[in-house]
């Protein structure tokens, strides 16, 4: 049985760093084989027409220096409509939107803090079958700020341990796989959701960020059932001045009222009972 073909670009400074370490971590993958060109900046191969996936070694450099795998590499993939995975090497805003701008806003992966997790990733996502979603089931959003990941996980520890949870469907965008469009995928789960959890810091009252400008906006104009969780002390004020009227807001640590909101988004739906 052929192997998957997994193509690996970069720009020539960006190989000595990352690139043996990636085409490691993919041949290590039973049923996959990394290939990439052999000769850096050159005018680049022309990809061959079964690569599986197409990974970037994502800086500013491979999108705006003159390289064969941003010019050549990177739009051959395109062409041949192969899934693109930036696997971002640089930290700042500018890179990422490097990234949205030349890839159509796709799910990436950071590799700025530990490279060996961020391959870990990739190799997960590559090892994975496809995420299966029951769209019978009700289904809970939650919104918040990357910076505030850690409190997301305890925001998502606690709706889990709600009896009713495999009752419901729970997203957040951690769950896009790379490569996926991530402004696609979170506008569908927004237009099917039951219920939209607003984690509450700090950090969403920032000016323009995603949370208020695309997310809370867009649940607010299909009038979805908004639930407010503050994980972090936030003025009240400006929280109201931006946000409206949340209604009753919840403190993180107030877990038999999160678990209760899930137990009752659950109810929308009860599966028949077995036979």
């Amino acid at each position: 049985m052929d192997k998957r073909k997994i193509f690996i670009s970069a720009h020539p400074t960006d190989r000595y760093l990352y690139l043996e370490p990636t085409v490691n971590a993919i041949n290590a993958i039973d049923g996959c084989f990394a290939i990439y060109n052999p000769v850096p900046n050159d005018k680049g191969p022309t990809i061959p027409d079964d690569v599986d996936t197409f990974v970037i070694i994502a800086s500013i450099k491979y999108f705006v220096w003159a390289n064969s795998g941003y010019i050549s590499e990177f739009f051959a993939a395109v062409r041949n409509g192969v899934k693109v995975i930036p696997l971002l090497v640089e930290s700042g805003q500018n890179v990422i939107d490097l990234v949205n701008m030349r890839c159509g806003k796709v799910q990436y992966i950071d590799a700025n803090e530990d490279l060996g997790f961020a391959l870990d990733t990739l190799r997960a996502h590559l090892i994975a079958k496809e995420r299966i979603v029951d769209e019978r089931l009700p289904s809970v959003f939650i919104s918040y700020r990357r910076a505030d990941r850690s409190l997301l996980h305890e925001l998502v520890n606690t709706v889990e341990s709600a009896s009713d949870y495999k009752n419901v469907n729970v997203w957040y965008d951690e769950v896009i796989s790379p490569g996926e469009n991530y402004s696609k995928s979170i506008l569908k789960q927004l237009n099917n959701c039951n219920l939209f959890i607003l984690l509450v810091t700090p950090n969403i009252l920032e000016d323009k960020n995603y949370v208020w400008r695309v997310e809370y906006k867009t649940a607010k104009k299909l009038r979805k059932r908004i639930f407010a969780v503050e994980a972090e002390k936030t003025d009240r004020k400006k929280l109201f001045e931006m946000y409206g009227n949340l209604g009753h807001i919840v403190d993180i640590k107030q877990k038999g009222a999160i678990e209760s909101v899930i137990s009752e988004i659950s109810a929308l739906h009860r599966p028949e009972p077995e036979v």
